[in-house]
């Protein structure tokens, strides 16, 4: 039997949980002046050309308040660009629970409470089952970042937020995704991040909770995520409690030794 409550944990980390759930609205946004057009822009061009990181060590907790569960898990997350991912969910004396790693292509997840290995293709029907076919493996460091991939800035349309607290740029993507980002005036840091799907429908909504923590290297991330939209069954949360390094992490971190006796299942 597979251990699907786990499964889950790690699927809200990656921006998953493929449900019906509650619908998120647009933002409702006033028209720009021409003096707020002239704010406007240079804001989303200082955003985009600010330095980011490669790479995130860090001990998060995820909490959850989905299909009647709630509760939360003690968890560490660990990424380097462009699409490597660990996820360690751990017990109350720190002992890995499940352990799920990727390079972006394919993936492994191991759940040492009953012995099982899964292992497939990050473009596999199982994999889909929890990650929505338009969320792909590089954009998971930007959603949890709360910062951009390199864009082209022609393409945004931009309008001010009902509060006049910050500037909202609106775009689609490759895959005909349109995203709705909200820049904050004073802090110049992305407050919400809206992913809809070409029907309109809010996929994913991501909502920055706190100011970014600044980690010793001098790098911002955010404290606290919340994750709602159609894709969620409620309302996911993840809080970064301590980041130990932004410095890339080695390849061979994302790929385990198999203990032997585990059982494995190759996953279409």
């Amino acid at each position: 039997m597979r251990a699907k409550s786990l499964c889950r944990l790690f699927s809200a980390l990656v921006v998953v949980l493929v449900c019906t759930g509650c619908v998120s609205k647009l933002p409702k946004t006033l028209p720009l002046t021409p003096a707020e057009l002239q704010e406007a822009q240079p804001l989303l061009t200082s955003f985009l050309q600010t330095e980011r990181p490669k790479a995130l060590d860090a001990d998060i907790r995820l909490g959850w308040d989905v299909l009647g569960s709630k509760g939360s898990v003690g968890a560490i997350l660990q990424l380097r660009q462009p699409a490597f991912l660990r996820f360690s969910a751990n017990d109350p004396l720190d002992r890995a629970l499940l352990i799920v790693v990727s390079d972006g292509t394919s993936f492994t997840m191991v759940d040492n409470r009953i012995g099982h290995i899964y292992q497939g293709r990050t473009d596999s029907k199982f994999w889909h089952s929890y990650v929505p076919e338009p969320i792909q493996a590089e954009d998971v460091f930007y959603f949890l970042g709360g910062f951009l991939p390199p864009m082209t800035i022609e393409t945004v349309t931009s309008s001010m937020d009902v509060e006049k607290t910050g500037y909202w740029y609106v775009w689609k993507d490759k895959r005909f995704l349109t995203h709705y980002v909200l820049l904050d005036r004073r802090t110049k840091e992305m407050r919400r991040h809206l992913l809809l799907h070409p029907d309109g429908e809010v996929v994913l909504e991501l909502t920055y909770l706190s100011n970014n923590s600044v980690s010793e290297s001098g790098f911002g991330w955010p404290q606290r995520l919340q994750i709602t939209g159609s894709a969620i069954t409620g309302t996911l949360t993840v809080h970064t409690q301590k980041i130990f390094s932004h410095t890339p992490l080695p390849a061979t971190l994302f790929h385990l030794a198999l203990p032997s006796h585990y059982t494995v299942e190759q996953v279409p």
